[in-house]
């Protein structure tokens, strides 16, 4: 049996994204060495769960990043918890996160 991990970003204060929605404070503290940690835990995941904000924004983002992350991203299997079905996942929503990224 795998463990589960979960792999989050959050303020000193609690919050994963800005007063905006915004995540722009993940990306502008990350330095080199806490990347390099976050790349090799991400790869680890056999699969990713997220909800359907989160699944629209990477949606639209990481199929065409070259960033470091953009690998184990693309690549890793996806799970979409949504309240209104498979919908969701047809819907072009996304939300202020992709535009920090």
């Amino acid at each position: 049996m795998r463990a589960l991990i979960l792999k989050m970003s959050v303020s000193i204060d609690g919050f994963v994204g800005s007063a905006d929605g915004g995540v722009k404070w993940i990306f502008d503290t990350q330095d080199d060495e806490a990347a390099a940690w976050t790349v090799r835990t991400v790869w680890d995941a056999s699969l990713h769960i997220m909800g359907s904000r989160t699944f629209h924004d990477m949606a639209a983002y990481w199929p065409t990043s070259t960033g470091v992350f953009a690998p184990p991203m693309n690549q890793i299997p996806k799970a979409v918890f949504s309240r209104r079905g498979t919908v969701v996942l047809k819907a072009p929503d996304t939300t202020a996160a992709l535009r920090d990224a």
